[in-house]
C-alpha cells in the first residue's frame, strides 16, 4: 500500500499525570499470599512486607503487565526453582490504574504491557473480533494521535499500545488487520507477540497508510 500523508485530529482522553503512587498489596506465591505496600515512583518499584521485601530499577525489569487488580513483573534474574529461568513475581490488590499507567507510559519503554482500555475522547473506532487459537474475544479497535487502544470486556483481553509499542502493522486486506507488538511471545517469531483481528467493518487504504506512517514517524524509523 502506498504512503499517504493526511492529518489526524484522533486524540485520547489524558490520564493523571502521576510522579509516585503507593497502595496496598497482596504477594501471590505458589500456595496463598503475604500482604504488603508498593510504592512505584521515577526511580523503580518497590515492596515492602512482613516476610520480605524487593526493590527493582526499571532497568532491573525485563517486563513489567498492568491489568486491572494484577501487576506482573518479569526480571532477568535466574530463579533457582525454575532451572535458571527468570523470575517473576506476581502482585494482587486494589491498584491504582490511572496514576500507574501515567507513571508507566511516561516512564518506561515497549517493556511495558497495559492491559487496561482508557476512555478517548474522540478517535476512529472500528468493531473488531481478536482472533486467537482456542477462543477469540470481542471489542472495539480505537486509532489514536500515539496509540492503538483495544477496548474488550474479555477479561484480559484489553490493551494500550502507544505506537512506540508496535513493531509493525500489516493487513492482507480492508477487513484484516495484524498488530505486531514488542510483547513477549516466547512460542512466537522473533519472541514479539503479534494480535491478528478480524474487522466488522472496513478500513479503507487511505486510512490504513495514515496509521502505518504515523507509527513509522512515532518509532523514529521514518522522519
Amino acid at each position: 500500500m502506498a504512503i499517504v500523508k493526511t492529518a489526524s485530529s484522533i486524540v485520547f482522553a489524558s490520564w493523571i499525570v502521576a510522579s509516585a503512587a503507593q497502595f496496598p498489596v497482596r504477594h501471590e506465591h505458589l500456595y496463598k499470599s503475604c500482604p504488603g505496600t508498593m510504592t512505584a515512583d521515577d526511580s523503580g518499584i518497590r515492596f515492602a512486607g512482613p516476610k520480605h521485601s524487593f526493590a527493582w530499577s526499571y532497568d532491573d525489569i525485563q517486563q513489567l503487565r498492568l491489568e486491572p487488580g494484577k501487576l506482573h513483573i518479569l526480571t532477568y534474574a535466574d530463579s533457582r526453582l525454575r532451572l535458571g529461568a527468570d523470575r517473576e513475581y506476581d502482585f494482587a490488590g486494589d491498584l491504582p490504574m490511572s496514576e500507574l499507567y501515567a507513571l508507566w507510559k511516561r516512564r518506561m519503554d515497549e517493556r511495558f504491557v497495559a492491559e487496561v482500555s482508557q476512555p478517548p475522547v474522540a478517535g476512529f473506532s472500528v468493531p473488531a473480533k481478536h482472533l486467537k487459537p482456542m477462543r477469540g474475544s470481542q471489542g472495539t479497535l480505537v486509532f489514536g494521535s500515539d496509540a492503538i487502544l483495544y477496548s474488550s470486556p474479555s477479561r484480559g483481553e484489553s490493551r494500550a499500545w502507544r505506537y512506540s509499542d508496535i513493531d509493525s502493522i500489516s493487513s492482507s486486506g480492508p477487513f484484516q488487520l495484524t498488530i505486531t507488538t514488542f510483547e513477549r511471545a516466547p512460542t512466537q517469531y522473533g519472541s514479539r507477540k503479534g494480535f491478528n483481528f478480524e474487522l466488522k467493518q472496513p478500513i479503507q487504504e487511505a486510512r490504513y497508510n495514515e496509521i502505518w506512517l504515523q507509527i513509522e514517524n512515532k518509532s523514529g524509523r521514518i522522519q
